[in-house]
């Protein structure tokens, strides 16, 4: 069984600049830090590398132990996450968005617990899973990479072709009671000011 900190890398997606929000919403301060600083904060504890897929390099290099870009570019998420897995250095990658700033270390605990007996461990929140929030085993890369070549770019259609464990709500509200925070993405400014109220409780 994976234990904290054991055989596991973290990716985080770094799409770059939103229209929305202005600038790269991994460089938004929520609270004292960064985003970027805020996820990372949290994953030291929990992972053995921390990989940033980007396409500015230069942007990130300080806050993870290695940057990368997309190896096969153009098809959204999907793209970044078959960079991270392909560049981590350990069978088990985490793939979080770099928007999310209330990462959840025990939610995370939670999910590398499971990691040895799937391919893929995902939260479904409010009845969806959450790809950008999700540990996929190396063995997916063969499988993304057929998507990706044949245009097959939804994330939540990949669950169709591996061993997946569902994390669901109940089972996450265990360990974690603020998921509405967990799962908060930013992408507009109103997301950003909720954020920023959260952060001051």
């Amino acid at each position: 069984m994976l234990h904290q900190a054991t055989g596991i890398s973290a990716a985080i997606l770094a799409g770059g600049k939103s229209a929305r929000m202005g600038t790269d919403k991994a460089l938004l301060k929520v609270g004292q830090y960064y985003i970027i600083e805020r996820i990372t904060g949290v994953l030291r504890t929990l992972v053995d590398e921390i990989l940033i897929v980007t396409d500015r390099p230069e942007m990130y290099a300080k806050y993870g132990d290695k940057t990368t870009k997309d190896i096969m570019p153009g098809h959204g998420p999907l793209s970044g996450i078959h960079a991270g897995l392909v560049r981590a250095a350990h069978p088990w990658v985490l793939v979080t968005a770099c928007d999310m700033p209330f990462i959840s270390a025990p939610l995370i605990r939670l999910m590398i617990r499971y990691a040895p007996d799937y391919d893929v461990v995902v939260p479904r929140y409010r009845g969806y899973p959450e790809p950008l929030c999700t540990i996929y085993g190396k063995g997916c890369i063969e499988i993304i990479e057929q998507r990706l070549t044949q245009g097959l770019n939804k994330t939540t259609r990949l669950y169709e072709d591996f061993r997946v464990r569902y994390i669901e709500e109940e089972e996450m509200s265990s360990v974690e009671p603020h998921l509405e925070r967990v799962f908060l993405n930013l992408n507009t400014p109103e997301d950003l000011k909720k954020a920023q109220l959260w952060s001051a409780l």
